[in-house]
């Protein structure tokens, strides 16, 4: 008997269609405990690093205020005339931020956020990629994988403190805005999209144009695409089929699919070239391998001198031999393709990255974040070929010790996310950068006797100094011979500049006295870390105009701007 009377063409609801929307209801309800799950984990990280000495990485880095800065610019109406590094940051970085700053007051909240968020979409990432690796498996233990790999990326952020970004510790960079968490997010997508190809054996046009997609727009903002993920897949997909484990036409319109994709990327960047303060081209330095390979093993010795840093590194010795490890298990046990080919293209990664870097010659540790990244997809698929195994036996039923265990991890976690929520929150509320009330004060006082000043300085002093202080308070970035420094840094402030006071660290490094270049300044005023030396009425002035001003309208000319 129907349960509602069937009114304007509205099919009556059975008494059959209760399972189906109860089955609903529950898949909705684990999706949601695995989300809330994943942000109390995101939570726990954010607030390990604002407790350690890395919040300065965060927050007040030179590298890492980059977004504040353009945003503050774009804010001022400034020309977006930004000269960046070989990462532009245009594709996800700046649309992400300029979206997150809009619903937040201060730098620091719209970094945090933007952090927490890098973190729920890795989360979301490795859920797509348990849909593909373990189809036959109930919803609840593919959410329980996926929080799995949440839960590793948090244990390796809390083995994290230090504040500089010269170091093995590569999963709190997720956090930041301009240590390629893009380029990382791209890289796990393209793994997800592979993965979908193999798994149904054909390669739809739906997915090869959101791969192309994917390969061209982060290749145009981040070149690192290309040996992080395009380069890697195709060797993967190439040895796969090459050992007859995969078929050879959807892996051959993935492979081109990729190519194409990266060279449009590259051809995009050709009118980009404006931006690029450097070709990729100027970090390879291959006569440099062995100081690199001596560089990287007395990093890890940095990193084992501590009981925290040993355990950053067995949890990344654990990502690497679950990419080994399950890469053999897949091939003695005949696993399903996807599951190879989750385990096989970590590995190639993970050697691709680490051989890559070593003989490029490169001493930048950042570019090895996809050995604590792309693991995540071998946890996944480890525990997939765990799960097939144990229903070969008698032991194929869940055992009730192994849904408490769960259970009470499950709980464990929200409860320690919601314990440190509020703290959390009240500090990213209440950060201010403390050392730019000097200069915000000394820059209201010459306004307030109607004066318009304009200060430069070297680029670790200046720059959180330029993204924290108030909007009238102007800083240009220079070289210690006062020449313009076009690094990060938006050029279009430079047009019609009029310097006038220079603001000098206490850690900056001058190959020649400011005061033997400049001669001696007005007035000195001492402030927390600086002192800023005014030159207003003088000779200094006008050198300051001369240098800073000539030298960065010929970087415009010179760049085309």
């Amino acid at each position: 008997m129907p349960l509602v009377r069937p009114q304007d063409g509205v099919r009556p609801l059975e008494a059959g269609d209760r399972p189906a929307r109860s089955a609903v209801v529950w898949a909705v309800a684990h999706e949601v405990v695995g989300a809330l799950l994943s942000v109390a984990l995101a939570v726990v990280a954010l607030r390990h690093v604002l407790a350690t000495e890395r919040v300065a990485l965060l927050w007040y880095d030179g590298d890492s205020v980059l977004l504040p800065l353009v945003a503050r610019s774009i804010a001022l109406g400034q020309p977006f005339e930004w000269a960046m590094s070989p990462a532009l940051f245009f594709f996800p970085e700046l649309p992400v931020y300029l979206a997150v700053s809009a619903v937040t007051a201060t730098p620091q909240q719209a970094l945090a956020l933007n952090g927490v968020l890098v973190l729920l979409a890795v989360y979301a990432i490795v859920r797509a990629a348990a849909t593909e690796l373990m189809p036959a498996a109930a919803r609840p233990a593919r959410v329980a994988v996926s929080v799995l790999a949440a839960v590793l990326v948090t244990m390796l952020v809390l083995t994290e403190s230090s504040a500089t970004a010269t170091s093995l510790e590569l999963a709190s960079l997720l956090l930041t805005t301009t240590y390629y968490y893009g380029a990382v997010l791209a890289m796990l997508g393209t793994a997800v999209l592979v993965l979908r190809t193999v798994r149904t054996g054909r390669a739809s046009v739906a997915v090869l144009v959101t791969l192309g997609l994917v390969a061209a727009v982060t290749t145009a903002s981040n070149p690192l695409y290309v040996p992080w993920s395009a380069g890697p897949v195709v060797v993967t997909l190439a040895l796969l089929v090459v050992a007859r484990r995969l078929p050879w036409r959807p892996s051959v319109s993935v492979a081109a699919t990729l190519t194409l994709g990266a060279v449009a990327g590259y051809l995009v960047r050709i009118p980009l070239r404006p931006f690029v303060s450097l070709d990729p081209s100027t970090y390879v330095h291959p006569e440099q391998a062995g100081e690199t390979a001596a560089f990287f093993a007395a990093l890890t010795d940095d990193r084992a001198a501590s009981a925290s840093g040993d355990a950053g590194l067995v949890l990344m010795l654990l990502g690497v031999l679950l990419s080994a490890g399950g890469t053999v298990w897949a091939l003695r046990a005949r696993s399903s393709r996807t599951v190879l080919v989750a385990t096989a293209l970590p590995l190639v990664t993970i050697v691709a990255v680490s051989v890559g870097v070593v003989v490029a010659g490169s001493e930048t540790p950042r570019y090895l974040e996809p050995v604590v990244t792309m693991p995540l997809l071998a946890l996944v698929a480890v525990c997939e070929l765990t799960r097939t195994a144990v229903r070969q036996t008698r032991l194929h039923r869940p055992v009730r010790a192994l849904r408490t265990v769960l259970t009470v991890g499950a709980a464990l976690v929200l409860v320690v996310g919601v314990a440190v929520t509020p703290g959390t929150v009240r500090t990213v509320a209440d950060a201010r950068y403390t050392p730019v009330s000097c200069l915000d004060r000394w820059v209201d006082a010459n306004r307030t006797a109607g004066r318009d000043p304009v200060g430069v300085g070297q680029f670790w002093t200046i720059r959180p100094l330029a993204a924290y202080a108030e909007q009238d308070v102007r800083l240009l970035q220079v070289r210690d011979t006062f020449d313009t420094y076009p690094w990060l840094v938006d050029l279009g402030s430079y047009r019609d500049a009029r310097p006038d006071y220079v603001v000098i660290g206490s850690g900056d490094v001058w190959t020649t006295p400011v005061e033997d270049s400049l001669g001696r300044p007005a007035t000195i005023t001492h402030c927390t870390g600086y002192d800023v030396y005014d030159y207003a009425g003088t000779r200094g002035a006008e050198l300051l105009r001369s240098r800073v001003v000539g030298s960065a309208e010929q970087i415009l000319r010179e760049r085309g701007f």
